[in-house]
């Protein structure tokens, strides 16, 4: 169970990290232009993800507390990052409910 809650607190680290970029992006003019991008446009969350595990190093390495670990590293961080980017939804859904329950 703790290994969802990690990986609910990497999406939410994602996200952090996604705000600061685009607003670093929007400052230097360049927001739309990489938006526009065919590949990199519309998958920046994923790359982040993925740059922020291989960054993040051993401590990106979610899925090794499952016990599945493969013999080579980048699909290791491959996986954590793409595993991450598709937590957001959970973790919308996941503080929605915690919000409802608290106006209950």
């Amino acid at each position: 169970m703790y290994i969802v809650a990690l990986f609910i607190t990497m999406a939410i680290l994602l996200e952090a990290v996604m705000t600061v970029l685009h607003s670093i992006l929007k400052t230097i003019g360049l927001g739309d232009t990489v938006g526009k991008l065919p590949i990199i446009g519309a998958n920046l969350t994923l790359i982040i993800s993925i740059l922020m595990v291989w960054l993040l190093g051993d401590w990106g390495h979610v899925l090794s507390g499952w016990g599945w670990e493969h013999e080579d590293d980048w699909v290791n961080v491959i996986a954590n990052g793409a595993i991450i980017a598709g937590m957001i939804p959970l973790k919308d859904a996941v503080f929605g409910a915690i919000q409802k329950g608290l106006r209950a």
